[in-house]
């Protein structure tokens, strides 16, 4: 400070100085001069004149010099004013500032000043404090302070001994003595313990909370390329037998406590070679590793049908305890995830076509529906790729008006060589491999362009219906996404329709619940598909915003001719109208199934009898005659 006060002074007199230096000179100048003059031969009033310009001339410049350098000291004071009073103001706000801040050597990390927050943080000032550079903050080793301005990522230790996982912006700031980095510190720990939260919730099943589907197929695929040599592992497939009698019988809170319980027992085989997860719906998936015995995979899958018993007695649901189990073993019967789980898949397949409450090994004859399950994930995942999913429409025709009222977009995928894969083969598929979130969202997509198209060119003003999994419910901001896709598409909410099946919407945990109810908020129509197909009612479906449902085709087929459809069809209307529910009847063929669906409340149709699934550019939206009542009809 007093270098700097000294510094100051003299530059305050610096004018004075210029001035009276260069005075001195012109004035040394003028004595030389006139010595000369006074030597020549010239009149003496001719040498004082001279002589008095030159010193007037000399004392103004003197003065002009003096004034000019006194207004450069004086602009550069100003400045050096404002500047220091900036980098006061600066030095406040980063001292006063909740995050800790260090302003650090850029070559060699030394911390050169903190602020107060650093301080209580990391106790700078404290006695037994030892911090002289950044990277003694560091609780692990690995970070170290970058070698140029930027950001990272470090877990420094706190005063009180605790982590925090930081982040570290560097900022380099020129000073007069030299260049420095100022690092803010800004604590993410929360951040990161919320994102690790959220990824633990997508990898565990919330009803049993085992691991889900994707971290068995993950563990699966991460276990046999690190297997070392010789190295041999099974995967067990399990199905609970009759799990859907249990529901019918005891009710969904029962099925869900039975679920549960066999989670717990099944969970209880698990050590450090054995890992269990829950496939989905009443299916359980073991993998077992190390494997030295080739018959080990088989009596734990014998220990496992003991215990599922046990549940079940213990449970008193009324139903045997029984299940199927398919085995396969690696490197054997698959060299990787996907070819391995197919082949427990395919056993545990042939385990249920035999009778149930059997356990099967996987057999080379097997292969084929294994072969058949690869080459299905493999062509789709490159379909999705090139963009040979296609889509047509079908369209759905108020029985009352003969009007299009709704259209329900339908997936296709077609080879390069033109042959088509049905929709029931590679949808299972796509639901088992988890490509169907990739699917979904491109059938969304898709479907919301073509129905913008219809709007602009005025042919369809009515919503469009998009199936969706519960593979993608599942997915961590689902409804999100189809929340930005409908706004950035233009279109109003209440013109999208999201079905379900019934399967599904029997099985909805909490999560899902709360997806469908936030979905609904937003104004998306929630649909039933295939009601019926699971022998609920519709009683079942109060906790959930349904807004439609679509009657399945085996009730409405020769609805007109057997009496008990008919029962089954007509309570289904009657409650529906009573909630206030949609209704729409899936497979009609004939006029008379339309007809009496007519007579006895549907509100609308779909089927080969008004229309196809078809392209876009060939569906006839146009009001259908075939719907006109005959003429003898009141």
């Amino acid at each position: 400070m007093r270098d700097g006060m000294e510094t100051l002074v003299e530059l305050q007199q610096q004018p004075n100085m210029l001035a009276k230096r260069y005075f001195l000179l012109g004035l040394a100048w003028l004595a030389l001069s006139d010595s000369i003059a006074i030597a020549m031969p010239a009149g003496t009033w001719l040498d004082v004149y001279f002589t008095s310009k030159g010193l007037l001339f000399v004392i103004l410049s003197a003065l002009f010099i003096y004034g000019l350098q006194r207004r450069a000291v004086d602009r550069f004071l100003r400045s050096r004013s404002r500047l220091d009073r900036l980098e006061r103001g600066y030095a406040r706000l980063v001292d006063n500032l909740p995050l800790p801040c260090f302003v650090v050597h850029p070559q060699h990390g030394h911390i050169l000043e903190a602020n107060r927050a650093a301080n209580d943080a990391y106790g700078m000032h404290a006695p037994t404090g030892h911090v002289r550079r950044l990277t003694d903050l560091d609780a692990s080793p690995r970070i170290a302070l970058p070698d140029a301005p930027g950001e990272q990522l470090a877990r420094h230790r706190r005063a009180d001994g605790s982590d925090a996982d930081v982040r570290l912006l560097t900022t380099r700031l020129g000073r007069e003595e030299g260049d420095v980095d100022l690092v803010v510190c800004m604590d993410i720990t929360a951040q990161l313990h919320e994102q690790e939260l959220q990824r633990l919730r997508a990898g565990i099943d919330p009803l049993t909370g085992l691991p889900t589907r994707g971290v068995l197929h993950e563990r699966i695929g991460r276990s046999i390329r690190t297997a070392p040599d010789g190295h041999r592992m099974a995967v067990l497939f399990i199905d609970l037998d009759h799990f859907k009698l249990i529901n019918g019988v005891q009710g969904h809170p029962a099925g869900d406590r039975h679920l549960r319980d066999i989670a717990m027992r099944i969970g209880a085989f698990a050590d450090h070679h054995v890992s269990v997860g829950r496939f989905g719906g009443d299916e359980f998936i073991v993998l077992m590793s190390g494997l030295d015995d080739h018959d080990a995979p088989i009596r734990l899958a014998r220990e496992i049908r003991a215990a599922i018993a046990q549940a079940a007695c213990t449970d008193d649901v009324g139903v045997a305890g029984t299940c199927s189990i398919g085995i396969a073993w690696w490197p054997e019967h698959g060299s990787d995830a996907d070819t391995l789980l197919s082949a427990g898949d395919a056993a545990l397949a042939h385990a249920k076509q035999g009778g149930r409450d059997r356990i099967v090994a996987f057999d080379p004859c097997m292969r084929r529906a294994a072969t058949r399950y690869v080459t299905l994930v493999q062509g789709l995942r490159q379909a999705l790729a090139a963009g040979r999913i296609r889509f047509r429409y079908q369209p759905q025709y108020c029985l009352a008006t003969g009007t299009v009222v709704g259209v329900e977009a339908l997936s296709t995928w077609h080879e390069p060589d033109g042959t088509e894969v049905k929709a029931s083969e590679f949808i299972p598929v796509a639901e088992r491999s988890g490509q169907i979130v990739e699917l979904g969202l491109l059938a969304l997509r898709e479907s919301l362009t073509q129905l913008g198209a219809w709007s602009r060119d005025r042919a369809y003003a009515g919503p469009i219906a998009v199936n969706v999994s519960p593979v993608q419910l599942r997915q961590p901001g689902f409804v999100d996404q189809v929340h930005a896709s409908i706004i950035s598409s233009g279109l109003r909410m209440d013109r999208v329709e999201l079905e379900i099946t019934e399967t599904v919407a029997l099985h909805l945990d909490e999560e899902l619940r709360a997806s469908l109810i936030r979905l609904a908020a937003m104004g998306v129509t929630i649909a039933i598909d295939d009601f019926g197909r699971g022998y609920s009612s519709l009683s079942h479906f109060k906790r959930l915003p349904i807004g439609k449902v679509k009657i399945d085709a085996s009730f409405v087929r020769n609805v007109d001719r057997l009496t008990d459809s008919q029962a089954i069809v007509s309570s289904m209307l009657q409650m529906a109208a009573s909630l206030g529910i949609g209704t729409v009847a899936e497979g009609v063929e004939r006029i008379e199934e339309a007809r009496w669906l007519r007579d006895h409340g549907c509100d609308a149709v779909q089927g080969y009898l008004l229309g196809r699934p078809a392209p876009a550019s060939q569906l006839d939206l146009a009001r259908s005659s075939v719907l006109d009542p005959p003429p003898d009809h009141p």
